[in-house]
């Protein structure tokens, strides 16, 4: 037992005993004045826990007063340690008249005196002792005590008359509760989605006092105690509390409470874990029987009907991933939160624990931000689109710094509302927002679902002062007619304006440039053929663009040609000058020198590829080469594609060859007046005309490598795809490809009768030719070979097959390609037939007909079987191979298709057989394909 214990026993047995004796009793002092009874009508409460003070109302009649012929007073005791004021005590006669009102006094030890002057009152009148006092109970109490709290009132005379009323002091551990109270959990979800009202559910280990003084906090700004912001708390029972909220104050944004110490629980002890506490936020809500969908990375709230529910979330038999996890609601809460964020889309089954299943459908909202451009100056804006698998839905925008905390700038949270397309588009001033050098990102948030997506990061640079300068030595070199690059680069600013020409050379023209994918480059082309002719503003021509590329979204703002010319530019320099901003009036920053040079005619050469071969960019063209499945040729199968590789300068321009789909169209549209492409028959023969093969867009395509000043013809030569003028191609024609551009003073050439350039080649009957008849020996490893007219790297099906009375019958199987010598070969195993058997070699693939031959098994076969006369031993090869150093790769001695230098397959003289029938085999077939290769490497740079 405490010392505070036994203090309290003793005062209140001294007060028992004292008022024994006079309880009941009257005395009288002489005749002035008299009092008779005393009660206690109430005393409110009649009790109070340890530690705690609280207000008791007070109601004491004292009966058969009379008059006084002094002060009379009344005296108030309570046991030890337990009064702390008493205020607003009045004494008043029956009627109610006041005889006097006296201030509250300091306790004198364990009492308070209340004197008064009732002198003039009638006689056996009632005085009342009304108001209220504050009593306090000691701390540390030793199981429940009671006392007697007392009021006595004396008179001038002496006479007392007293009253008492028993007050207890709870023991708030009596019951044996010494455990402080746990903070368990809280979660934010909606319970009825047809009101505008949402829940937050706080969970406690046992009942607590004072949680409306919690403080809430929304994306860390202050929303009010729990008491204040929430329109009602709710006390379940058991430690769980369900605060309503307004559900449109708080909806997906980052909830925490603030605990402090004030929270107890009913015997006083405080709240172990007191701080910031996340309120997890769950925007979807599902209970027993429900179907509900919810979008990938929001939280769903499962609300049973009793707190310690279990749980159970399965993926639905149905889906192609597992899925399980078991749990439950948690002590004194209802509510079990599923995470989508890492689930797999699909459906998921709830079982809950007494209760009807649920049924969640996690689905992709697809929310992303995309910004145009990720490298700003502080003067410039943000800007970007915000994107959903679903439209009509509000989100939140907000702008965040490095640390990821939102920009604390009015403008930097928007709220937004995507379209029907599910799309927004949004804008930051990054100059009203005075945003410092660093890095940011956009966040978006759905407000319905809760589910976020960042930009990636943009870089804010100090916008300082902009310049603008000629990318490179500044020195660009191009021919006439061609498409000229200039590259621009640009610091600190957007808007550059080029200056090109000048009053010296007769041709001057300014054009401003947008860098609006942020790179700080802009490649700006200039079409020299389309600036023929040309003046004034030329915005919507073609005189300039920007490259047509993925991820360029650079832009041509404006553009005009100051002095302009009726005719080709000449050869000559032209003055680059550029400066930051849209106005040609500022300072130079850069400059540089377009030279022009003349442009010239150099060459045609022809090319064969296996029928069927389609390309689909130059590209491809390329790779083919590297392939040996497009190889230089004169003679070209009837039936297989027949490519016209074309070096000439200066066409750029006029085809528009920066766009390869209408490099075609463009290539005839033009043919017949700038220049002439013409395929005709030679030596027609006696009284005979030549025939022409009409080429053209419906049975010809045209690919440009411009930056080698290099095209491609390509056509089919099946009968089927050709027209000609008068009669109809024959095997063994030979026909001239003739390219020739017009005489055109001041344009494409001022030469005499233009500028022409020839190729001769054969059309051949596309066959496979194999000695017969086919002699192998009964034994493995035996090489079949043969020749052919079709293009190397056509495939080639073997099928060997036993004829006659062979038995047991065999078939045997090869699929081999042409090599580039037009030779094919592949080895069987005729190890398990015998000597006398017979077979049948078919050969088919590409342009020719499928032939067949007669084959034997013999004892033995010559070395020379099935060689041909261009064949030749391994070691002749490769003689050959080391001699024939004037074999070069397609293209040029200036590294790219189009110039002086014969490309692969110029007529060298000599052909070395291979013996494998795969492209690639044989030492020629290794120094081509490294040729090629190099050309391509070299191109490429």
């Amino acid at each position: 037992m405490t010392s505070n214990t036994k203090q309290l026993r003793a005062v209140f047995l001294a007060a028992l005993m004292v008022m024994s004796v006079f309880a009941g009793t009257v005395a009288f002092a002489g005749s002035a004045a008299a009092v008779t009874g005393a009660s206690v009508d109430f005393f409110n409460p009649d009790n109070l826990d340890e530690g705690t003070t609280e207000t008791h109302n007070l109601n004491v009649s004292f009966t058969g007063y009379a008059d006084s012929a002094g002060d009379d007073y009344v005296n108030v005791t309570l046991p030890a340690g337990t009064i702390d004021d008493a205020t607003g005590l009045t004494v008043e006669t029956r009627d109610g008249d006041v005889i006097t009102t006296v201030s509250s006094g300091d306790v004198n030890g364990d009492s308070l005196n209340v004197s008064f002057d009732a002198t003039g009152t009638a006689h056996n009148d009632t005085i009342y002792l009304n108001g209220s006092m504050d009593v306090a109970a000691p701390s540390n109490v030793d199981g429940d005590v009671s006392g007697p709290i007392s009021f006595t009132l004396t008179d001038s005379d002496g006479t007392s008359e007293s009253a008492q009323q028993t007050v207890t002091i709870n023991d708030a551990d009596a019951s044996g509760d010494t455990e402080a109270p746990e903070y368990l959990e809280s979660v934010h979800y909606d319970a009825d989605t047809t009101d505008d009202e949402t829940e937050i559910e706080f969970s406690f280990s046992e009942e607590v006092n004072n949680l409306g003084d919690a403080n809430l906090y929304l994306d860390e700004k202050p929303l009010g105690t729990v008491s204040e912001f929430t329109e009602s708390v709710s006390n379940e029972g058991g430690g769980q509390y369900i605060a309503t909220v307004d559900g449109s104050d708080v909806n997906t944004g980052e909830i925490e409470v603030l605990l402090t110490s004030s929270i107890t629980d009913a015997g006083g002890n405080e709240l172990t874990n007191t701080g910031n506490k996340t309120v997890e936020v769950a925007p979807v809500t599902v209970t027993g029987g429900e179907d509900v969908n919810a979008y990938q990375g929001s939280q769903v709230a499962v609300v049973a009907d009793g707190t310690d529910t279990g749980i159970e979330v399965e993926a639905s038999g149905e889906e192609d991933f597992d899925y399980f996890v078991s749990g439950s609601t948690g002590a004194n809460s209802e509510v079990f939160v599923f995470d989508t964020d890492d689930r797999d889309i699909g459906q998921y089954n709830i079982s809950i624990e007494g209760e009807s299943e649920a049924t969640v459908n996690v689905r992709d909202l697809g929310l992303e931000v995309d910004i145009d451009d990720l490298n700003i100056t502080n003067d410039d804006e943000i800007e970007g689109t915000v994107s959903a698998n679903a439209g009509n839905r509000p989100v939140t925008l907000e702008l965040l710094d490095s640390d990821g905390d939102v920009v604390d700038e009015q403008g930097s949270t928007i709220a937004a509302r995507l379209t029907g397309q599910a799309e927004y588009e949004f804008t930051y001033n990054a100059s009203d927002l005075d945003l410092d050098d660093g890095n940011y990102t956009v966040l978006a948030t759905d407000n319905q679902s809760g589910v976020e997506a960042e930009s990636s990061s943009i870089v804010v640079t100090d916008a300082g002062e902009g310049r603008a300068d000629i990318g490179g030595s500044g020195i660009i070199t191009e021919q006439r007619g061609d498409v000229a690059n200039i590259t621009i680069t640009l610091q600190n600013t957007d808007y550059a304006t080029l200056t090109l020409g000048s009053d010296d050379v007769g041709y001057r023209s300014n054009v401003t440039v947008e860098d609006e994918n942020g790179d700080g480059e802009v490649n700006l082309l200039f079409n020299t053929w389309a600036a023929t002719g040309r003046s004034g503003n030329v915005e919507n021509t073609n005189v300039y663009d920007v490259p047509n590329l993925e991820d360029d979204d650079d832009s041509i703002t404006d553009a005009t040609i100051e002095e302009g010319v009726d005719s080709l530019l000449e050869s000559g320099e032209y003055d680059l000058e550029v400066r930051a901003g849209q106005s040609e009036e500022e300072d130079s920053q850069g400059v540089g020198t377009l030279t022009l040079e003349e442009r010239n005619t150099t060459s045609i050469r022809s090319w064969t590829a296996p029928t069927g071969t389609s390309f689909d960019d130059t590209e491809e063209l390329y790779d083919a080469v590297g392939d040996n499945n497009l190889t230089q040729s004169n003679q070209i199968a009837y039936g297989d594609m027949a490519v016209h590789q074309l070096e000439a300068s200066g066409l750029e321009g006029l085809l528009g060859a920066q766009d390869e789909d209408e490099v075609t169209s463009e290539f005839f549209d033009n043919d017949g007046d700038e220049y002439k492409l013409t395929v005709e028959q030679m030596d027609p023969g006696a009284n005979r005309d030549p025939y022409q093969v009409l080429l053209g867009p419906d049975n010809a395509t045209v690919w440009a490598d411009s930056e080698n000043d290099t095209y491609f013809i390509i056509y089919d030569t099946d009968s089927n795809n050709l027209n000609t003028d008068t009669r109809s191609i024959e095997d063994d024609d030979t026909l001239e490809a003739n390219f020739t551009v017009y005489e055109d003073e001041d344009n494409l050439t001022d030469v005499e009768d233009g500028e022409t350039v020839l190729d001769e080649y054969s059309f051949v009957e596309a066959e496979y030719m194999v000695d017969e008849p086919v002699n192998v020996s009964a034994s493995g490893e035996q090489t079949i070979m043969g020749e052919t007219t079709v293009a190397p790297g056509t495939e080639v099906s073997l099928r060997a097959r036993s004829s006659g009375d062979t038995q047991p019958s065999f078939l045997k199987t090869a699929t081999v390609y042409v090599t580039e010598n037009q030779t094919f070969s592949s080895t069987f195993d005729f190890s398990e037939q015998e000597v006398g058997d017979t077979f049948e070699l078919t050969v088919r693939g590409g342009a020719a007909d499928s032939e067949t031959f007669d084959g034997n098994v013999v004892e033995s076969v010559e070395t020379e079987t099935n060689m041909t006369e261009t064949e030749m031993t391994e070691t002749e090869m490769t003689e050959t191979e080391m001699t024939d150093t004037e074999t070069e790769a397609p293209g040029t001695d200036t590294e790219a298709p189009g110039t002086d230098t014969e490309a692969p397959g110029t007529d060298t003289g000599t052909e070395p057989a291979t013996e494998t029938g795969t492209p690639g085999f044989g030492v020629v077939v290794a120094v081509t394909a490294l040729l090629a290769a190099a050309l391509l490497a070299i191109r490429r740079d």
